[in-house]
Formats: structure tokens, C-alpha cells, sequence
């Protein structure tokens, strides 16, 4: 069954998020981006939120910015957090990394990085479908580095919030291209981008095995805004009924 990531940037909000029935938590900071990075106190807090809401502790995701951000900054105590935190998932975004066809410098970057964080954790590889507005590699390209350095999952997402969706960015038939080559690979698929429970039935003729939410779980359909608990469950049970 396809599973609901919830992304959100406080305890509270993560609290509401496993009542209504997420499966995955995911931390992140929207006034930061795409991918914002939440701080290490918000990311230590929302964990121990978590197991105390939840016995069986949900898998934790946690967004860490864009690549470029960890090249000249000192990240020792996100480190720390991130080693108290104990997440499943970390991602890092590839925004501003892309200067020319065919480069393929931010592969080395990205590498670094990831040696640089210790812990038991499953890489996931962001690709953007707006790969353009984000000057960020194309999907194609990240899913081979995906592959390649062993990542475990391959998100397309979009860099730009606005009303625009995943399926403005990406076709349909695009979409099912990538999925196809996730499963030749052993890859899963997350998608996201300003998807609503409006989107399922497109979502679910790719068949992802993790569809990611804020805004379409958020009051008013803000992502800026407030998790809902409800919101959440009714998209759970918008899943659940797809299958």
C-alpha cells in the first residue's frame, strides 16, 4: 500500500500528524524552501514527540536544505541532532547545483556530505521536476547518482510553491517512465509537489510507494500554515480507498 508522508515543522504539528495516521514524519522548515532544514532543537523536539505519541515510533524523515548550504557553513550541531533524532530518511536537496548539460560535479559534493553525517540511515534522492527554476540536474541524472551511491529512494518533488503541481511539471507518461525504472532498479518512488487528495487517482495509475504532503494537510491549504489532524486522516482514508 502506498504510504503518506506528512512533512511538518513543530512538535504539535507532528503529534497531530501520527493521530491522523501518517506513516511517515517528515521535519522540515517550509519558510526555508522546498527542502528547509528545520533547527536541530525543532528536529529533537519533533522526535521525541513522536515516541511518545507513538509506541511503535513511525519513521522519521528529515529535510536538510540544499546541497550548496553545507558547503561553507559549520554543521556540527545539526549533526548532533541528527544522531539524537535517529531518523530513517535524510534528503538533500540538488537546487543550484546544475551549471551546464551533462555536469556532473555535484556528485562528488553530494557524496561528501553524506559521508559527513553518521548513523544508519536511508538516503533519498531528491530530483525536481521543475529541474529548470531550480537550476538543479535532471531526473534522469539523479536517479543513475541514485543508483549508483545505493540510495533506497528516489523523490521528484518541486522546487517552486506556488499553485502550480507535480503533473504542471511532469507528464503523466513521464512519471510512469520513472516508476518503471525504479522498479528495474529496486528503488521506491516518492512524489510530491503541491499534490491534493484531488490528484489520487493520477498518482495512483504511477503507483508510488510514498506520496509526500503539506499544504494539501495544512488549514486552508496552506503550507505555511497549521497540520491538521483531520486533514490528515481524510487524505489517509482518500489513500486506503484507492486501493
Amino acid at each position: 500500500m502506498t504510504q503518506l508522508l506528512v512533512s511538518v515543522r513543530n512538535a504539535d504539528e507532528a503529534v497531530a500528524a501520527v493521530r491522523g495516521g501518517a506513516h511517515i514524519i517528515d521535519v522540515k522548515e517550509p519558510h526555508q524552501g522546498s527542502l528547509g532544514c528545520a533547527t536541530p532543537e525543532v528536529i529533537v523536539a519533533i522526535a521525541e514527540a513522536i515516541r511518545e505519541v507513538n509506541d511503535t515510533q513511525l519513521p522519521l524523515s528529515l529535510a536538510l536544505g540544499e546541497l550548496p548550504e553545507w558547503q561553507f557553513s559549520d554543521r556540527d550541531v545539526l549533526r548532533e541532532a541528527i544522531q539524537t533524532a535517529a531518523p530513517q530518511f535524510l534528503k538533500l536537496g540538488l537546487a543550484d547545483v546544475a551549471t551546464g548539460h551533462g555536469n556532473s560535479s555535484w556528485i562528488v559534493e553530494w557524496q561528501r556530505v553524506r559521508v559527513m553525517i553518521p548513523g544508519d540511515h536511508e538516503w533519498v534522492a531528491v530530483a525536481y521536476a521543475d529541474q529548470e527554476r531550480a537550476r538543479a540536474p535532471a531526473v534522469d541524472s539523479v536517479l543513475k547518482a541514485a543508483v549508483e551511491a545505493d540510495c533506497r529512494i528516489l523523490l521528484i518533488d518541486t522546487y517552486t510553491k506556488n499553485a502550480e503541481s507535480l503533473f504542471s511539471q511532469m507528464s503523466l507518461d513521464a512519471l510512469q517512465t520513472v516508476r518503471r525504472q525504479t522498479r528495474e532498479h529496486g528503488l521506491k518512488l516518492a512524489l510530491a509537489g503541491s499534490v491534493a487528495i484531488s490528484d489520487l487517482p493520477l498518482l495512483f495509475q504511477i503507483q508510488p510507494d510514498i506520496i509526500a504532503v503539506r499544504g494539501a494537510v495544512c488549514e486552508h491549504g496552506n503550507r505555511i500554515g497549521t497540520v491538521s489532524e483531520k486533514l490528515v486522516q481524510e487524505f489517509c482514508l482518500a489513500i486506503s480507498r484507492q486501493w
